[in-house]
């Protein structure tokens, strides 16, 4: 004689069974939402890094940029002015850098402060060039701060703001963490320009002779991944050839 419908021990096995499926089936969804969510952080990451990179390196590119041709235009009184109280806002080590023609605009240099300046002229015509300040985006001040982790950029003696990393964008600067400089200085033979002291600060001498430029941002996501249970690391480099700084100027 047949049986109808089953017994307990086939509903208890059968019940088993489908609880094994489903308990794998979430740890796969589990899984792929954080390896989901952790690809995300990181490529955050990667795009805020790499968008800062290219910024920075746009405006480095342009140091020492001067389409008068006047050597004066780095040691009149108006440019002298503005890059003292530029020097002030920025807590620049040592105070206000001298200025002479043959720095031209590279004002400070350090592994991880660069404080760079171009001739651009005043904001609308007529165009008057000759002297540095007149203009937006004229001196600017990129420093890495150790306290907490991010890229800060000041511009025509502006506050210090925030460009990568300082908790406000998912994002920290660690190169204090594994001691690679920020910026990195080349002569024309490649030969790095390393400062002296444990601020790495270049000489007026090593200023003249720079070429070369290379920013480094090592770059971590805030968050811990919550696979790895770690921060994803990545760094970028990239160089740039400092053309107008090599540029001779009459002492005139």
């Amino acid at each position: 004689m047949k049986k109808n419908g089953f017994t307990l021990v086939e509903l208890l096995i059968a019940m088993f069974v489908g609880l094994i499926i489903m308990a794998a089936v979430y740890g796969v969804m589990t899984m792929a939402q954080r390896t989901s969510a952790g690809t995300e952080r990181k490529v955050l990451t990667q795009q805020d890094t790499r968008s800062v990179l290219d910024f920075m390196a746009s405006e480095i590119r342009m140091a020492s940029f001067n389409p008068s041709m006047m050597g004066t235009t780095w040691t009149n009184a108006t440019t002298t002015a503005n890059v003292a109280a530029c020097a002030n806002v920025n807590g620049l080590i040592g105070g206000a850098p001298a200025l002479t023609t043959a720095n031209r605009g590279i004002l400070f240099a350090n592994a991880n402060n660069l404080f760079i300046a171009m001739d651009l002229g005043p904001l609308g015509p007529p165009k008057v060039y000759g002297m540095i300040g007149d203009a937006q985006n004229e001196l600017i001040f990129y420093r890495h701060n150790n306290a907490n982790g991010s890229i800060t950029r000041s511009v025509s003696c502006g506050n210090n703001e925030v460009i990568l990393g300082g908790g406000a964008s998912g994002t920290t600067v660690y190169n204090n963490t594994i001691g690679r400089d920020l910026f990195e200085y080349f002569d024309r033979d490649g030969l790095q320009l390393t400062g002296a002291g444990a601020t790495k600060v270049l000489s007026d001498a090593q200023i003249q002779a720079i070429r070369r430029i290379r920013i480094n941002i090592a770059a971590e996501t805030e968050n811990i991944d919550p696979n790895s249970k770690q921060r994803k690391r990545m760094i970028y480099s990239t160089d740039i050839l400092v053309r107008n700084h090599a540029v001779f100027l009459p002492s005139i």
